[in-house]
């Protein structure tokens, strides 16, 4: 089984794919800052840097100016953030 560090970073470059000219700039600036606060950061608990991540990529998913193809990534980026959190607990 991977390591989940490594999984991890996989989703941060998926997260990163939202940094698109398509994609309204205060939503990039939200994506990039819950790579970097939540799901990378090595200082916190893992399932609370999971948890929270989701919990912030939810919050974009809401966002009414988020292009489809865009929301349809952060349901992708949620259930395998979900699935790994499974599988640590």
């Amino acid at each position: 089984m991977m390591d989940v560090e490594t999984r991890l970073q996989q989703v941060a470059t998926v997260i990163n794919q939202i940094d698109d000219p398509k994609v309204p700039r205060n939503i990039r600036k939200q994506a990039k800052e819950t790579c970097e606060n939540w799901l990378l950061n090595k200082g916190k608990k893992l399932d609370v840097r999971i948890a929270m991540s989701q919990s912030k990529l939810e919050e974009l998913y809401e966002d009414p100016n988020i292009p489809p193809e865009f929301g349809t990534l952060i349901l992708m980026i949620n259930t395998e953030l979900e699935k790994i959190l499974t599988d640590i607990l």
